[in-house]
């Protein structure tokens, strides 16, 4: 049966909870598949935005004006440590797949501090933001890192090479700092406020991040180009992509909800890439916002995306978590009020499909986090000088995923031996035994009846062959018969692949000549408004001057054709 989870972090308790199961929860973990419910609660937690990250087998909470992270284990259902940091927390992120080894965490001093949770190493970069890390983002190969600020910059940085224990080899004066970030895209002009990241794996992968000026863009991160450039109704302060990278989604100060689609646009190429729409902003309308069903709910501080891109859930200040449906474009219904101020929401992967095959799936995780290695001078040690240190070692549990084809070592994991498998062995236990019965009474017979069974064996290999030559020439005039099938069916292949790519070129050539007549249609239409104003201007009546540009017009396209 599938299963879907959704947790929600909260920022303390504002109100005074109704229920005993709600009382001091800071982060809530509820089931919408199946049924909609609260399966847990994790007590004593007050989760900034963008403060929330979760792996397989924990819940890293950084604690509002506090310099502490709170650590809780989803396997033991507690909270498992407290951990300080020199510095306040405004941001979490995650890298290293499935088990998320690495913790990314946003200080308010525009650092970043990488914690590797399994060896409890601690790299720290320097102060490359001006004013606090509020928002961060890991690429889906966990090699990158986006960093969004009230500086108004986005910072790209290197995880291998913030985590290396080489010092970079210098290059002359252009040398830049260590541990400093590999690029910065600095479109913006005020802070920013919300930002996310594309599903690709490759260069051309996206990111998308929003500012103080209703502003947001769509940009490659691999090489700092801006793709798109959306004036939005209003200022969005969360932001989520579609897991097929068509469309993202904004949510406002308003409560209202926003899907930007990324192929809405006519063009003759992929629309982010067309250079025509990359100089021009594209201006969102404000009637095409999914509203929100009342007013108290408060501002759309956080959002997700069901894991088929179907449904998105929005969290509010008045503890609301609401469901949208994006095929209609509207509210659905509320599933989940916690009455406290929600900050962020993390979708967890359905639970329910097919096991993966073994080299997909993880052969470790991580029980119990090791906590850092504290020093006063993080920034000088984290650098490193290419020398692992000797108590460099990891804390992990290995898992041997058993085989969905050898039976018997599944078997071998189950509290008891399975009856099929057990019934299965006695009974080739039996089959053995009365094959040696047989032998032992042809032996002691053997010498009697030696010439009548080879005799009769003569007989019978001798119908056998004259049956098999028989089918071997019925199977010789199938053979002939399916070749020659065969090269009409390859012909015929042939022949549709052709008149397709002929189809696809004409279309291509269509769309190219329809993209052309549209642009003579705007530049005529522009000519003859211009001809119309001078025509005012003078003094001549502009609706005749009008009249006869149309009408040669028209006297050359009726000789063109």
């Amino acid at each position: 049966m599938l299963s879907v989870t959704l947790i929600a972090s909260l920022l303390g308790s504002s109100k005074t909870q109704t229920s005993s199961t709600l009382r001091d929860a800071g982060i809530c973990v509820q089931d919408l598949l199946p049924t909609s419910a609260l399966r847990a609660t994790f007590k004593k937690s007050s989760t900034p935005p963008n403060g929330l990250a979760v792996t397989s087998t924990h819940i890293f909470a950084a604690q509002i004006d506090k310099s502490v992270v709170h650590v809780y284990s989803r396997l033991k259902g507690n909270q498992e440590a407290t951990v300080p940091f020199p510095e306040r927390i405004r941001s979490l992120a995650v890298a290293g797949g499935h088990n998320g080894e690495i913790l990314i965490l946003g200080t308010e001093g525009g650092r970043l501090i990488l914690w590797e949770t399994c060896t409890g190493r601690q790299v720290s970069t320097t102060p490359s933001h001006l004013r606090p890390v509020t928002s961060l983002v890991v690429d889906p190969t966990s090699n990158i890192i986006l960093s969004g600020s009230a500086d108004a910059n986005v910072h790209i940085w290197s995880i291998p090479q913030l985590l290396s224990f080489s010092r970079p080899v210098s290059t002359g004066q252009d040398q830049k700092a260590l541990n400093s970030p590999i690029r910065t895209f600095g479109n913006h002009r005020t802070p920013i406020t919300a930002l996310a990241i594309g599903h690709g794996s490759g260069r051309s992968n996206i990111a998308i991040s929003a500012a103080q000026d209703s502003t947001a863009v769509v940009w490659e991160y691999a090489t700092g180009k801006v793709l798109r450039t959306f004036l939005l109704p209003s200022v969005a302060i969360s932001i989520t992509v579609d897991p097929a990278d068509r469309a993202c989604y904004v949510g406002y100060e308003s409560g209202n909800v926003q899907r930007i689609g990324f192929y809405e646009t006519m063009s003759a190429q992929h629309p982010l890439y067309d250079q025509r729409l990359q100089n021009t902003p594209s201006q969102l309308n404000d009637d095409q916002q999914w509203t929100v069903p009342s007013a108290d709910k408060g501002a759309t501080t956080a959002l997700a995306l069901s894991y088929d891109g179907m449904t998105l859930y929005s969290g509010h200040p008045n503890g609301s978590v609401l469901s949208w449906d994006i095929a209609r474009g509207k509210f659905s219904t509320t599933i989940a009020d916690y009455m406290s101020p929600v900050t962020n929401l993390h979708m967890l992967p359905p639970v329910g499909f097919p096991a993966k095959s073994n080299h997909d799936s993880s052969r470790f995780t991580i029980p119990t986090i090791v906590k850092p290695r504290y020093e006063q001078n993080i920034p000088d040690k984290s650098l490193g000088d290419g020398i692992i240190p000797f108590n460099y070692a990891l804390n992990v549990q290995l898992v041997s995923p058993a085989s969905k084809t050898d039976v018997f070592s599944e078997a071998l994991t189950h509290p008891v031996f399975p009856t099929s498998l057990l019934e299965e062995g006695l009974a080739e236990l039996a089959a053995l035994n009365d094959n040696q019965d047989v032998l032992e009474v042809t032996i002691s017979n053997g010498h009697s009846t030696a010439a009548a069974v080879e005799s009769s064996q003569l007989a019978a290999m001798e119908e056998e062959i004259t049956t098999l030559k028989k089918q071997l020439s019925i199977n010789e005039a199938a053979r002939r018969a399916d070749a020659e099938e065969t090269v009409k069916l390859k012909t015929s292949i042939r022949e549709l692949q052709d008149s397709n790519k002929r189809y696809q070129h004409l279309q291509a050539k269509y769309e190219q000549l329809k993209v052309v007549a549209l642009a003579e249609k705007e530049d005529r239409d522009l000519e003859q408004r211009k001809a119309w104003f001078e025509s005012e201007k003078a003094g001549v009546n502009g609706d005749g001057v009008l009249r006869e540009a149309r009408a040669a017009y028209r006297d050359l396209d009726e000789m063109g054709e």
